[in-house]
């Protein structure tokens, strides 16, 4: 784990579980993932975006760019993902992820299962994307040879680290690493391992794989556009204003302060030994 001057746990590694019935799922994820990629015709824009030149397409719940509420994302390209996810060994690797997130950071995970639950009360026709996992949404990253440039995701929810999971063939030692900036540090990332770090805090891009090479990737996460939602008591800012001003100037004076709120989530070393 790479800690904060705080200590708290900002990123860790876990690698792939002693089971060859995970490292079959990630085996299968990757040849799906790539058979897909060859199997659709991407549109230019499709292939180029701030995160990198590879296609990239999410599936599961959103809420944002004029939506009224949290919704299921929609477009031309949900088939495509709607066919991957059904495959049983995405949700063997979205489970491994959301038990890693339990392990590593407690208090984030027992925060997005009472979101999860809370948004399942309020609205239980949307179904998530998987049982087995707390977050909200996922994104695979087609390669075939993703790298990913200089980011963060700062839509994500900062409560919440992102999980993200690589797979392919290529030379760990001598490409695919994962960069963390703030960190200043250069990590080897297998194929079959998966990162948590928190995405809207850290900087953070690979280094490219060999030519000829292989490397894919999925990534789990929430938005934090659905927290808020769900603050203001399933309701949007605009609507929370008008019909509850007090508790509205309550939260806009806590907003300030919410970065920090966010990184009082994160667990150090020592309450993660004192089972904390």
């Amino acid at each position: 784990p790479l800690t904060d001057s705080e200590h708290r746990v900002m990123a860790c590694f876990v690698d792939e579980a002693d089971d060859e019935g995970f490292r079959q799922a990630t085996r299968a994820m990757t040849e799906l993932i790539l058979q897909a990629r060859e199997a659709t015709t991407w549109k230019k824009k499709e292939k180029q975006h701030r995160r990198g030149a590879f296609p990239a397409l999410a599936r599961g719940i959103s809420y944002g760019k004029g939506q009224p509420e949290p919704m299921r994302l929609g477009g031309d390209r949900q088939d495509v993902m709607e066919d991957l996810l059904a495959h049983p060994c995405f949700r063997r690797v979205a489970g491994f992820q959301s038990a890693a997130l339990s392990t590593w950071f407690p208090r984030c995970y027992r925060e997005a299962l009472y979101r999860k639950r809370q948004l399942n009360q309020l609205r239980p026709k949307l179904l998530p994307n998987f049982d087995n996992s707390v977050y909200s949404c996922m994104t695979v990253n087609f390669g075939p040879q993703t790298w990913t440039y200089i980011h963060t995701d700062s839509k994500n929810d900062p409560c919440l680290p992102c999980a993200v999971t690589s797979g392919g063939n290529y030379s760990w030692k001598l490409g695919g690493h994962m960069v963390l900036w703030d960190f200043g540090i250069i990590l080897e990332f297998p194929p079959g391992t998966t990162i948590l770090l928190s995405s809207a805090f850290l900087r953070h891009s690979n280094i490219p794989v060999l030519k000829g090479e292989t490397r894919v990737s999925v990534t789990q996460y929430s938005a934090g556009s659905i927290r808020r939602w769900l603050e203001y008591s399933g309701r949007t800012e605009e609507a929370f204003k008008v019909q509850d001003p007090e508790a509205y100037t309550r939260e806009m004076e806590k907003r300030a302060s919410r970065w920090k709120e966010a990184l009082d989530m994160y667990s150090t070393i020592e309450e993660l030994k004192a089972g904390q």
